[in-house]
């Protein structure tokens, strides 16, 4: 499976081994396969084309659109994501949505290859202006590095991102606000039809449905995710 450091859901330690409610997840997921578990550390992007050619078994965290069942099997949901739109602006904007930011002059920073919702995507398609104004990177400490220096005065990041952020103090409350949540959706682990089609799609949901029903992942999301506060105006 595809993995990046980005605390509580990769935790990647010194020795390169990897710990995180997603791997967790992932590794009993495919214990109840009767698989081994293994993780590449590839960028978002290069991962979605490595899933659609076979060359990598599962991501996790994959949102769901027509276009990816095409090549994935989806299972799950495995969490809940909400993504803000956080800005290092000062004094913070006092309205915002996506019409606020399309008229703005501002700067964004964003992941390559996320599915941001159908609203963001036809923004995209429709107003070259907006677009042009996207900076979009393969890495989220690129992004943060970004957002950190100024270069980019609002940034789109995952709410239990956003909290680890605060709680490290790499990101103050204060003075890097989240303004508003731009797209929210249930988000599947993502399995490559070229790898499983021997397996087919209903293994695969049994497999997950007995996971829940061990309360695995009940145990580990109280393990990782503790109520925070998201600095959300």
């Amino acid at each position: 499976m595809q993995a990046q450091h980005f605390p509580p859901r990769f935790i990647k330690a010194a020795d390169n081994s990897w710990t995180g409610y997603n791997i967790e997840l992932f590794q009993a997921l495919a214990k109840e396969l009767g698989c081994s578990s293994q993780f590449l550390e590839t960028p978002w992007g290069r991962s979605m084309q490595l899933l659609a050619s076979g060359e990598l078994d599962a991501m996790s965290n994959v949102s769901y659109n027509e276009q990816r069942a095409q090549f994935a099997y989806f299972i799950g949901p495995h969490q809940q994501e909400r993504v803000k739109l956080v800005t290092n602006l000062q004094p913070a904007p006092s309205k915002a949505s996506l019409t606020d930011l399309m008229n703005s002059q501002h700067l964004i920073a964003a992941m390559q290859g996320i599915y941001y919702g159908a609203d963001f995507e036809q923004a995209l398609e429709t107003q070259p202006a907006f677009r042009q104004r996207l900076i979009f990177v393969t890495l989220n400490q690129q992004k943060l590095a970004l957002f950190l220096s100024g270069r980019v005065q609002y940034m789109l990041e995952d709410q239990i991102n956003l909290q680890q952020l605060y709680l490290s103090d790499t990101l103050d409350q204060q003075q890097h606000p989240a303004l508003f949540t731009l797209y929210e959706n249930p988000v599947f682990f993502a399995f490559s039809k070229q790898r499983f089609n021997h397996l087919g799609q209903k293994t695969l949901e049994d497999a997950w449905q007995q996971l829940l029903a061990k309360g695995i992942q009940q145990e580990l999301q109280q393990k990782y995710f503790a109520a925070t506060p998201t600095g959300e105006n």
